[in-house]
């Protein structure tokens, strides 16, 4: 049962990653979804995909981030590539590190202003990354490509 409840975290926590890094790398001013990720991932999901991107890199500029494309790209990278990874168990520590700290960032850096509950609040970035810290800590299971490629 443990194994499948850290398969079941990790498909959750991972593809939510992903969905969430998606517009970031490929996102901005035109960009539309494929038809079938945006009847997946609901009528939100264009507009944020359209927002994202560059408008992406502009947020973090007003955050004050520094060097905010290169941030830009490896938040995206971290959500999207990470997020698959976590999900399929690939890597699973490195990654899920890697995402802990990203979310760790983002709930600082961007939530933390608009306290821990509704719109903007930090909870949702709180609660990924600490779902990657735990999985990380955890490690990914016996149903997990580690298991197999590692073991």
């Amino acid at each position: 049962m443990r194994d499948l409840g850290l398969l079941l975290l990790r498909i959750v926590a991972g593809i939510t990653l992903a969905a969430h890094g998606y517009p970031k790398l490929f996102g901005g001013p035109g960009k539309r979804p494929h038809a079938v990720l945006a009847r997946t991932m609901g009528p939100n999901y264009p507009a944020a995909l359209e927002r994202s991107g560059p408008g992406f890199v502009v947020g973090l500029q007003r955050m004050g981030v520094p060097y905010p494309e290169i941030a830009a790209k490896a938040s995206g990278l971290t959500e999207f590539a990470g997020g698959l990874a976590l999900a399929a168990g690939l890597l699973t520590r490195p990654v899920s590190f890697a995402a802990a700290f990203n979310m760790g960032i983002a709930t600082w850096k961007a939530h933390w202003k608009n306290g821990f509950y509704g719109q903007g609040g930090y909870e949702f970035p709180l609660l990924l990354g600490t779902a990657a810290l735990a999985i990380g800590l955890t490690g990914p299971g016996a149903i997990s490509l580690d298991a197999v490629l590692f073991s």
